[in-house]
């Protein structure tokens, strides 16, 4: 299908021309405008009025601390990025093709212009650094080091692993958690309903035939009148207190806050401190293994953990490499890093293997997380039932309980 693009462009005699051009590609667009010799500054594709508030909206999103991008689109692009560029084809046809690609189409706006910018002369690294909100920055950074050394392709498979891994790590959490969590929402949906629409009806239906109702149900049926009466308020209330926790997370102060109540919640925060822990080892062995010093790996992972005390202790152990002293020694005077990370760390130094001993104990905090996770939904289960039909029978025999008063009255 034809589509519109608005380009500026300058001809020869220097005046700036804006307009648009109809084309079936991109390609076929560059092609036209070649054909007027014309100078292209500048080429974008005309969407419609909803898809520029998704964007407007992608945005302000952004400005909160959301990205756009997902592991797997990552791992796509970066596995068929390598294959094209070992088959011998040129990055710039690389790019176009994966513009095009619907498997990553939530990639395929910023590749587009990325592609534009190595087309007018950019190096592949700032193009997506330009993009920086569809790309890590880890990404970038290995990306200027291969176009650096020449082993883009290398790379770029490296990448490829490093995401694939992510994601499947990622996948085996939320499988884990899932099914518990979808108990609860139904659950807290059901007694919802029953306590503020069903419950009200058999309570007018009963004091009507004056019977007198247990406590346990006039406590339920206040509960309900109030949430019925002040639903706005408490709608209200409670946007309200989100907005200003999600503001108040994003200062420097309030992150740190909540970024250690996060480490110190009650199981919970063990499963997290382990998440962190192999995070930061997959990235530096990632890092490290693609020829990056030690120091430039711990600056990229300080950026990439995304948890602010464990990145003011990076920056720290950052600063105690830059004081001559080794790594394990600060990892080992610092809470956050588990003694287990510690001396994998200790024995990779010593042995000139840290790359690989990183690696390895990233493999063990992610198969101990996935076990951990995978147990505790199993226990879970059961026990979030039991709790739901607790809950239920309650508001069963609040309801029924006092028609059975009617019946031994007649």
């Amino acid at each position: 299908m034809p589509v519109k693009y608005r380009f500026r462009a300058k001809d020869w005699s220097g005046k700036t021309i804006n307009e648009k051009i109809t084309a079936k590609t991109r390609a076929e667009a560059l092609e036209l405008l070649s054909a007027r010799s014309l100078v292209l500054l500048d080429l974008n594709e005309q969407v419609a009025y909803r898809t520029r508030l998704q964007n407007k909206a992608h945005a302000v999103l952004y400005s909160l601390g959301y990205r756009s991008y997902s592991n797997r689109d990552l791992m796509i692009f970066c596995r068929q990025f390598a294959t094209m560029l070992r088959a011998g084809i040129s990055m710039m046809q690389c790019l176009n093709i994966l513009s095009g690609q619907k498997e990553i189409a939530s990639l395929q706006k910023n590749i587009r212009t990325a592609a534009l910018q190595v087309e007018q002369g950019s190096n592949l690294a700032s193009a997506l650094q330009n993009q920086e909100d569809s790309f890590p920055a880890i990404m970038i950074n290995m990306v200027e080091a291969g176009e650096a050394s020449g082993t883009i392709d290398v790379i770029m498979e490296k990448m490829a692993d490093h995401f694939e891994k992510q994601h499947d790590f990622t996948q085996k959490i939320r499988s884990g958690t899932l099914y518990p969590l979808f108990i609860v929402l139904v659950a807290l949906t059901v007694m919802a309903v029953m306590v503020i629409f069903v419950l009200p009806q058999f309570a007018h239906i009963l004091s009507s035939i004056g019977t007198e109702m247990p406590v346990y149900t006039r406590l339920l049926l206040s509960f309900a009148g109030l949430a019925r009466k002040y639903w706005l308020l408490c709608l209200i209330s409670l946007m309200i207190v989100t907005v200003a926790l999600a503001w108040w997370s994003k200062t420097k102060k309030g992150r740190y806050k909540f970024d250690r109540l996060r480490l110190c919640l009650p199981l919970f925060g063990k499963i997290y401190h382990q998440t962190m822990a192999a995070r930061f080892a997959r990235t530096l062995a990632t890092l490290l293994s693609s020829g990056i010093s030690l120091h430039s790996a711990l600056k990229l992972v300080d950026k990439i953990v995304d948890n602010s005390a464990f990145t003011q202790s990076i920056s720290r152990l950052s600063d105690a490499l830059n004081h001559g002293q080794t790594m394990a020694r600060p990892m080992q005077n610092d809470s956050l890093f588990p003694s287990l990370l510690t001396e994998m760390v200790r024995v990779g130094e010593e042995t000139g293997t840290l790359d690989q001993t990183l690696t390895g104990t990233a493999k063990f905090y992610e198969r101990e997380v996935t076990y951990v996770v995978e147990r505790l939904s199993s226990i879970l289960e059961p026990v979030l039932l039991l709790i739901v039909g607790l809950f239920i029978g309650m508001l069963v025999y609040s309801i029924l309980s006092p028609m059975y008063r009617v019946f031994e009255t007649i």
